[in-house]
């Protein structure tokens, strides 16, 4: 699939009760590509409050965003995806020296009633419990509420490195189990891939954020991460 072209079409966007609206339209670049206003190009900036649906409703329905996440002693290579329903995510950890590494993954996939069903790498107590999902398979908490009609109605705007990404507070995906250490999920617009956590506390990205310079958001569609996890598209 080809990539979504991001252009602008006029000045700033409006707001509508102090959120900005972001547009989505249909142009003729290649074969009916959708067109995308991006954030940067539609005037919004970096801190401002947008309109969560518009921009989910554009996210495609299969990704591979791969990324590394350095660490003092290791790296991290990760690689997420999503095809259709099903999300996954494999992180291989690399040591420094003579250290060893391994290799995570962790599935879920989001059910036609909206509700969130662990595959692969759940490590809480119960993992029917989808208040337990956090993390860069967040993703899936944003498509099921979006099936559900409980998405929250905005997200905040924000750019990690080249990337624009919307954050949304860990309270309004948890509403009924909020965490102690209050970190927002920071979703690419391009792609809908969690790419970071970002702190309210110190105004900075910390935590599971991959970086900035290592993002690739190129890859369609999805490379199935897990064999044997039937596909939902």
């Amino acid at each position: 699939m080809s990539s979504i072209t991001a252009a602008t079409q006029g000045a700033s966007l409006p707001r509508v009760g102090g959120v900005r609206l972001l547009l989505i339209g249909i142009a003729a670049v290649g074969v009916g590509l959708p067109l995308l206003l991006t954030p940067a190009a539609a005037g919004a900036a970096d801190g401002d409050t947008v309109d969560l649906a518009g921009i989910v409703a554009q996210w495609p329905h299969a990704y591979t965003v791969t990324a590394t996440k350095s660490e003092p002693t290791y790296v991290e290579h990760i690689t997420s995806t999503r095809d259709g329903d099903d999300f996954a995510l494999e992180i291989v950890m690399t040591a420094q020296g003579t250290g060893a590494g391994g290799t995570s993954h962790a599935q879920v996939q989001v059910s036609a009633d909206g509700a969130i069903v662990w595959g692969q790498g759940c490590t809480a107590s119960d993992c029917d419990d989808a208040r337990t999902l956090r993390g860069f398979l967040s993703t899936a908490l944003i498509v099921s509420a979006q099936q559900q009609g409980r998405l929250p109605a905005t997200g905040t705007l924000r750019t990690l490195g080249s990337h624009d990404v919307v954050c949304v507070t860990d309270a309004a995906l948890h509403p009924d189990a909020p965490a102690t250490l209050d970190l927002e999920p920071c979703f690419s617009v391009t792609t809908g891939a969690v790419l970071g956590h970002y702190s309210p506390q110190v105004a900075a990205f910390v935590g599971a954020t991959m970086s900035a310079t290592t993002i690739d958001e190129s890859s369609q569609p999805a490379v199935r991460l897990l064999a044997g996890v039937p596909s939902s598209s």
